[in-house]
């Protein structure tokens, strides 16, 4: 019991911080509706004519690279791209709504398989989990988001949903500290998560 009045003091703690400074918005947050979100994954999934954009096209996973070297195209910083990510690969909102979506576990965006056999879970919903550790690793960093993928969604650490919130975390930090670039994190994702 103590343990879950931690969790839900630090998670409100948290989300009141968010609110007050939140850090991730930009002005496209009022945006946030349907209107906006289908324009957007439009311009990112093929409605624009820049020649270097990937169809988004194979198992899901091979689809994920494919949005990661599109949004590494149009985005210019890590911190847009990963909320961009999010957001086209999990149903994870920018700015302030993206702490409730988190919450929620995100929705599957881009259902299917295709991941290595060490991540592979038997779902058709990696591509959320992946993203979506990905993103909350932005709020937390690498130490509370594992914690709470081990103990509040129950994802041990040698389990496939273990070792993919693993690799979305690494993921995230590598490319928030400049260590992977963004022009390099469609074949990241292809050699380190995708089933060849």
């Amino acid at each position: 019991m103590k343990v879950f009045v931690a969790i839900g003091l630090v998670l409100a703690a948290g989300a009141v911080g968010y609110r007050l400074l939140d850090p991730f918005s930009d002005d496209s947050d009022s945006m946030a509706g349907a209107g906006h979100d289908s324009v957007h994954r439009d311009s990112v999934a093929g409605g624009h004519d820049d020649a270097r954009t990937e169809p988004l096209t194979g198992t899901a996973c091979q689809r994920l690279a494919g949005l990661a070297a599109n949004l590494a195209v149009q985005d210019r910083t890590a911190e847009r791209f990963l909320i961009d990510l999010g957001q086209q690969g999990a149903g994870i909102r920018p700015g302030r709504f993206a702490l409730i979506d988190l919450a929620r576990d995100g929705r599957n965006v881009i259902l299917g398989r295709g991941f290595k056999p060490e991540f592979d879970d038997g779902t058709r919903g990696q591509v959320r989990h992946f993203v979506g550790v990905a993103r909350a690793s932005m709020f937390g960093g690498s130490a509370l988001t594992l914690w709470i993928s081990e103990h509040v969604r129950r994802d041990p650490a040698g389990s496939p949903d273990g070792r993919l919130a693993d690799e979305g975390i690494d993921f995230a930090q590598a490319l928030l500290a400049g260590r992977l670039e963004l022009s390099e994190a469609s074949d990241w994702i292809r050699e380190e998560l995708c089933r060849a």
